[in-house]
């Protein structure tokens, strides 16, 4: 299993990630690719492109619940 933090409140200053209070997760596991929350906004875009995540060819995109720090990232 791999995980990446896409969105957390802890960035790597040298990296240039943003963050906010909010989760975001890229999981690759036995071949699936898999977003585990949004986040509150879009960020986890701009982490994604940092990171040399592609998102289009999604397995998966799980919620863990409704809360906007964990969906509202979703419609972008």
């Amino acid at each position: 299993m791999i995980l990446n933090v896409l969105v957390d409140n802890n960035t790597f200053i040298d990296k240039y990630f943003l963050g906010e209070p909010a989760l975001s997760y890229f999981i690759e596991l036995n071949n699936k690719k898999i977003l585990f929350n949004t986040g509150y906004s879009d960020i986890f875009l701009t982490n994604t492109s940092k990171m040399n995540i592609s998102l289009a060819n999604l397995d998966y995109i799980v919620l863990s619940h409704g809360h906007s720090d964990y969906t509202g990232g979703l419609k972008s």
